[in-house]
């Protein structure tokens, strides 16, 4: 079968799309299977067919988009969001994109958010699977990052994409019950197929590469607090650097480890200095190594705000890391309070702040709650599990549209 995995996103990147989407790639290759991944680059400047050579230059594409749409908001006296029609606009060129590579080699497309999934749609042979994974929901996710406001067009636009999106496929994945939940809330969702597929990853490549060597390493004589995510509002790095700065009033034998980067870099590292934080948080940025910088590490913090199903959660259980987590979204799917993590309301630094005291002074909690998630890890991650499943689900979506089965 040859099979193209649709991103709107950068593929290659830091974060769990990427990271899921080549995990897949490879497990379907391991089976056979002739696989392409369509995506944004990494620098996010052209479109391409990642490891193959083929690539679109972006602004080629998206000028000529952008000025026809300020000459019709212009024309129409509309009131104009620079957000909206940017992201708008965005939308409409990663569709014509798609146009230009060639969709109807492919005996089934899977796209891996609404954006890819409704220019596929548009741009597809009419019998040609399209198989959506969704990852999360654009709009409480860019609600969350100030771009929308309640009562507004971008709010209509957000959420009419959200819904448009989950519905142009044949079949949707999401990889937590909880997402399946929140879209089947919308009431709109009752003729599509749908099936919960928790992510998988290569746990045994991912822990041998914990074995490579790492620049950074940790100072002697202190606990390592690790935080991977990028630095976005919805990941609850202002959250974590207020419960810091109260650990700080206890005790001062640790350190922080802020491992990936994003558009909030600048402004948390004032916020870091506001908090006096300076000699205890350390930015590591965009980082290669992480199951290397994940091994040296004592503690694993996930304060989000918002999230759905963090691949750092499973890394760090399969290494082996007690794990004091936000309890939103799908986390609580993943990990159990007092079994094998620790989860707190998202928002509260206070709870966050005691916790992580609680771990520091309980080393029989710590060494419990490392070896369940350990053992818990090794064996719900798998990476065979999650790419059996999904091709299974590729041959229904085949079989229904030969007329094989209704």
């Amino acid at each position: 079968m040859k099979i193209a995995l649709v991103s709107y996103w950068c593929v290659p990147y830091t974060g769990g799309v990427s990271t899921y989407v080549l995990a897949l790639r490879k497990g379907l290759e391991d089976r056979g299977h002739e696989v392409d991944i369509l995506s944004h680059n990494e620098t996010g400047q052209h479109y391409h067919v990642v490891d193959k050579g083929k690539s679109i230059d972006k602004q080629a594409v998206l000028t000529p988009i952008m000025q026809y749409m300020g000459l019709r908001f212009n024309e129409k006296s509309l009131n104009y969001d620079s957000w909206l029609a940017a992201m708008d606009g965005e939308r409409i060129a990663f569709r014509q994109a798609l146009s230009e590579f060639s969709l109807k080699e492919y005996d089934l497309i899977h796209a891996q958010d609404v954006i890819s999934a409704i220019g596929v749609s548009e741009v597809k042979p009419r019998t040609t699977p399209l198989i959506v994974t969704l990852h999360g929901k654009l709009e409480a996710e860019w609600r969350l990052q100030g771009y929308i406001a309640d009562d507004t067009l971008s709010e209509q636009w957000g959420n009419a994409l959200d819904h448009y999106g989950s519905m142009v496929g044949d079949w949707n994945i999401y990889p937590s019950k909880w997402l399946k939940q929140q879209y089947e809330s919308t009431g709109l969702m009752n003729d599509i197929q749908m099936d919960v597929i928790p992510y998988g990853f290569d746990t045994l490549s991912f822990l041998h590469k914990s074995t490579n060597g790492i620049i950074t390493t940790k100072p002697e004589g202190v606990k390592l607090l690790v935080c991977p995510a990028r630095l976005d509002q919805v990941k609850g790095h202002d959250v974590l650097f207020h419960a810091l700065s109260l650990l700080l009033k206890n005790r001062s034998d640790w350190i922080c480890w802020l491992i990936g980067d994003g558009p909030l870099r600048e402004s948390l590292e004032q916020v870091m200095y506001q908090y006096n934080l300076e000699g205890h948080v350390k930015f590591l940025g965009h980082r290669n190594d992480m199951a290397a910088l994940l091994k040296e590490a004592d503690y694993v913090v996930v304060p989000s705000i918002h999230d759905n199903f963090p691949f750092v959660v499973m890394e760090s259980q399969a290494m082996g890391k007690p794990i004091i987590a936000s309890a939103v979204g799908g986390i609580p799917e993943m990990i159990t309070h007092g079994e094998n993590g620790l989860l707190v309301p998202a928002g509260r630094a206070d709870l966050l702040c005691s916790q992580i005291h609680k771990l520091f002074n309980d080393d029989s909690l710590r060494k419990r709650l490392a070896n369940k998630a350990r053992s818990y890890g090794l064996k719900k991650w798998s990476l065979d599990t999650m790419c059996d499943r999904t091709l299974q689900l590729y041959e229904k979506a085949l079989q229904v549209k030969r007329g094989e089965v209704n």
